[in-house]
């Protein structure tokens, strides 16, 4: 049971005690993410996320270092396109230690010019390596693409152009409008009180201002935009594809419905996409599908890594298996074992408290309350064939499949108007 507090200053705080383990997980969920950023400074979240662990009011980089070291667990960071994450993972006699130190990085920054110039370079050096990267590329390309003009279509990183424009009252005003008490989540999981965690986490706010939540980025669902797109790259083996299709939103009732399709789709060893392509014919080493729901729309992705002379016959295989999908939807024992592995899932993520932690810091933040576990199966339990098929049907229209494709090939196989018909 998760123990919800909201603290006079706007603060939520979360705790999940349990009392089987003898670690706890700490995380300090902000709502500032790509999403929210001007075009201008595209990235300065992420950026932002980087430059806090180097100085503190009280601490030096090297302190910092000394005392993540000294925990004996995980410390670590994260940007998405809706909020950045800060964690802490270590035995249970170390809570005040690690609420004073990760508390301290996320609020009480001292940026210098030449930590944030080192910091520059090295997510420069990021920037560079996810291009590099055919993987990462061919899903940044589709994402831009898909949802072009729309802040959910940007970068996470950022560009070289705009990192390169960030610089100390940028980041300084910055963390001032988005790391507000009202926009903070404290989430923690293991073994620890729920009253003792709130008196701390009170008492660390005692001195300070209170704010209200940052306002959030006003924008319409994003629009999908078909597209084939094609990035030549001499010297790969392999081309890398990333085929999509608009998807529902996380507020959306039709999730579970379409998370279990994506799962009989290419979510496994026994999918219809990795037994057909892979297992059948051996035309690609990889093959999957994956489904990305933001606040306001989502996606389903299938990705394939195959030699340039099998791609024609990888995406003929799987626009065959995205139609057999949606003419005849799925057959009762593939659901079966869809809800098997999505409950599978869900319940071994209770094992972990990382996974708690950053689970109950995610619903809070998109559903306004943690979820539990039973209700969660059962929207999965209630999901039927029906509902699937009219998912499949819904999401396979034809109408937005889009294509990316990265690798040593002149040109995609396929256009446009090809892909509109395929389905």
């Amino acid at each position: 049971m998760v123990q919800k507090s909201v603290l006079e200053n706007g603060v939520t705080v979360l705790v999940d005690e349990m009392r089987d383990v003898r670690s706890f997980a700490l995380g300090i969920f902000v709502g500032a993410g790509s999403f929210d950023e001007p075009g201008e400074r595209r990235g300065i979240s992420h950026f932002l996320e980087h430059v806090l662990f180097k100085r503190t009011r009280r601490r030096s980089t090297v302190t910092i270092a000394r005392e993540i070291d000294r925990l004996g667990g995980d410390v670590d960071a994260f940007t998405t396109k809706e909020y950045t994450g800060f964690y802490a993972h270590t035995l249970d006699s170390r809570f005040d230690d690690a609420l004073d130190l990760l508390s301290d990085v996320v609020l009480a920054p001292a940026f210098e010019s030449d930590d944030i110039e080192v910091e520059r370079g090295v997510i420069l050096e990021e920037i560079g390596e996810a291009n590099d990267n055919p993987e990462d590329l061919v899903h940044e390309m589709f994402v831009r693409s898909f949802w072009r003009a729309h802040p959910l279509g940007e970068p996470i990183l950022g560009t070289a152009e705009t990192v390169r424009s960030i610089g100390v009252t940028d980041l300084y005003r910055y963390h001032r409008d988005r790391y507000r008490p009202g926009s903070l989540i404290f989430s923690v999981a293991g073994h620890v009180r729920a009253d003792e965690v709130v008196g701390a986490i009170e008492k660390l706010f005692r001195r300070r201002p209170s704010r209200g939540p940052s306002p959030r980025r006003v924008a319409g669902p994003p629009r999908p935009h078909q597209h084939v797109e094609v990035r030549s790259r001499r010297g790969l083996e392999q081309a890398h594809v990333c085929l999509g299709v608009a998807g529902p939103s996380q507020a959306s009732e039709r999730r579970f419905a379409a998370s279990l399709l994506d799962i009989v789709l290419g979510g496994g060893m026994s999918s219809r996409l990795f037994q057909e392509v892979r297992e059948k014919r051996g035309l690609a080493y990889s093959v999957a599908s994956s489904l990305n729901s933001y606040r306001l729309g989502g996606y389903e992705t299938v990705t394939a890594a195959c030699a340039p002379r099998n791609l024609e016959r990888v995406l003929d295989v799987t626009l065959r298996e995205l139609k057999k999908l949606k003419r005849q939807g799925v057959r009762s024992r593939e659901l079966a074992w869809a809800k098997e592995n999505l409950k599978g899932s869900l319940i071994l993520a209770l094992e972990s408290t990382v996974s708690r932690m950053s689970m109950h810091a995610r619903q809070e933040f998109y559903f306004g309350r943690a979820l539990p576990a039973e209700e969660m199966i059962a929207r999965v339990e209630a999901v039927t064939a029906e509902d699937v098929a009219e998912e499949a049907e819904r999401l396979l229209d034809g109408n937005v499949l889009s294509l990316t494709i990265v690798g040593n090939v002149g040109k995609a196989p396929l256009s446009a108007p090809d892909l509109a018909s395929a389905l």
